[in-house]
């Protein structure tokens, strides 16, 4: 699937979380960073222990399929876990990732 394809179905699925959205907006941001160094040092940053990404990868699987049929959604998920492993696990160095959670603290 190349990137104009990809960026294509990707605009059929709204946005339905402002980017300033925190799952845990009731802990702290101490402790949020605390849990963050604890999984990292653990190595849970490579695969999510409780099953959240597979469980995110079938939710979406299952929205695509609704919109662009089943074939069609199958590359689509497969780009989308590309590119966010790339992102994640290559790209996003520590400094701008500390930044990203910085960001969200204020």
């Amino acid at each position: 699937m190349d990137e104009k394809e990809f960026r294509r179905t990707l605009e059929l699925f709204p946005v339905v979380r402002s980017r300033d959205y925190c799952a845990e907006s009731g802990s702290s941001s101490k402790e949020t960073t605390q849990q963050v160094q604890a999984q990292e040092a653990k190595g849970a940053n490579k695969k999510d222990s409780s099953g959240t990404e597979d469980l995110f990868l079938r939710k979406l699987k299952m929205a695509a399929q609704k919109k662009v049929g089943a074939t069609r959604a199958e590359f689509f998920c497969k780009a989308f876990e590309e590119a966010h492993k790339k992102l994640v696990y290559k790209e996003l160095n520590l400094d701008a990732a500390q930044r990203f959670l910085n960001a969200y603290e204020k």
